[in-house]
């Protein structure tokens, strides 16, 4: 249920899943390189390289690092004023008067299967047959290239401008944009109505 300060925080499912599947290949690259490395100087051609494996397992690490980070940094949320959409390297509010309507819908829908690369029917495979949220908009909150340099292709709608959000409990968090973007219209229109019998 929407509080009245702010919405739940609602993880995005593929993020997650994008976290899940880099997490055991980062740390097995950073132990490795890490025992490589311990062991470089008694083996004069790996001592040679050593500086790879440091290289090479601080990348392991930091791969690592992020898919946990994932878990926690990739989420919506509905605030008074906005909608808030956090990945790991870039946060953007959607103003509610943005909004044009919110709707579910079948997920792979929006997704040109056919032209997808296997790597990619992976990632997204479990939630093909998910409902989405489809988030229209009249217009994006800043820059469309910016947006799609930090975001997902899949996050974006084929058809109208807007997003498709892939959360778990889908019907929680339209029915919170609906109660939000009612309150926010309410306030909006309660600072315009002319005050009635004003004196001056």
């Amino acid at each position: 249920m929407a509080k009245t300060h702010q919405g739940d925080k609602f993880p995005l499912l593929i993020y997650q899943r994008w976290g899940k599947m880099l997490r055991l290949p980062g740390l097995l690259i950073a132990i490795a390189c890490g025992i490589t490395w311990w062991f470089s100087p008694q083996h004069p051609l790996l001592q040679a390289y050593a500086w790879v494996f440091i290289v090479i397992g601080a990348v392991g690490a930091l791969v690592f690092l992020y898919s946990i980070l994932v878990h926690r940094a990739a989420y919506v949320q509905c605030l008074p004023k906005y909608i808030k959409i956090r990945t790991p390297f870039t946060s953007f509010a959607i103003s509610y008067g943005r909004v044009l309507q919110i709707r579910p819908i079948e997920f792979y829908s929006q997704l040109p299967i056919g032209k997808m690369k296997r790597t990619q029917i992976r990632l997204l495979e479990p939630y093909l047959g998910h409902t989405a949220i489809l988030l229209e908009l009249n217009g994006f909150p800043g820059s469309e290239r910016r947006l799609r340099t930090w975001l997902p292709w899949f996050m974006f709608t084929r058809e109208v401008t807007g997003f498709l959000l892939v959360v778990k409990d889908w019907m929680t968090l339209s029915r919170q944009i609906s109660v939000f973007s009612d309150a926010w219209v309410a306030r909006r229109q309660a600072r315009q109505r002319p005050l009635i019998g004003r004196r001056y």
